[in-house]
């Protein structure tokens, strides 16, 4: 219901009272409409936060119990694939970091930048584009992350480079980490089997409603 004062006057976005006999119809329509949706999902929202929960739980608990039975000890840090028994459901965890560098960086920078300038012969134009990207910065002074840790995958045999990749795996930070959680199921189709997502992402679900014929 919309926001009334003590006098059963309707307020609007300013605060103004306006009473409830001057307002149109289709404005009452509308004001019931918007809250009887938004109602509708703050309840889902909040059963999907709850389920959401339940579901880590119980994929954390599975995998305890399975580290335990082997007796290892395991931080499941990595992306995880469960499936059942016939193949046909999959649970996929994915867990992602989001990396950050700490001052070191600018060390990493000087070191290479010297590197860079005592190459008597210069150093190969592709490599040279790999490395000015690696270190430039966007309007907001972010940096490339991922050209950076390009960097640490480039197998140059050079003590001074190696010394800079070895500051620059030392100067990661994992500044916040998020857990993906996706879900399927074999379905078939004209052209065979395949993997399906199960959507619950609102806006991704397809409707397949047909419109009533209204001269039936």
């Amino acid at each position: 219901m919309a926001k009334k004062d003590s006098q059963g006057n309707w307020l609007d976005d300013r605060g103004q009272a306006v009473p409830e006999k001057y307002i149109p119809a289709i404005d009452k329509k509308r004001d019931a409409l918007v809250e009887s949706i938004i109602k509708s999902v703050v309840k889902l929202s909040e059963k999907m936060a709850t389920e959401k929960v339940k579901i880590v739980a119980s994929i954390d608990k599975y995998l305890d119990e399975l580290a335990k039975e082997n007796k290892v000890k395991e931080k499941w840090k990595g992306n995880i694939l469960l499936q059942n028994f016939d193949k046909s459901l999959c649970v996929e965890r994915r867990i992602d970091d989001n990396i950050g560098f700490d001052e070191r960086l600018q060390m990493v920078k000087t070191i290479v930048d010297k590197w860079v300038a005592g190459r008597l012969n210069g150093i190969d134009e592709n490599l040279s584009k790999v490395i000015t990207h690696a270190f430039n910065v966007d309007k907001q002074g972010r940096v490339n992350t991922a050209m950076l840790l390009k960097l640490l995958h480039l197998e140059i045999d050079d003590n001074e480079w190696k010394k800079a990749m070895k500051l620059l795996k030392e100067s990661i930070i994992v500044k916040s980490t998020k857990q993906f959680i996706n879900f399927k199921r074999k379905v078939v189709k004209d052209s065979g089997e395949a993997w399906e997502n199960i959507v619950l992402n609102f806006n991704d679900i397809s409707l397949n409603i047909e419109k009533e014929d209204k001269n039936a």
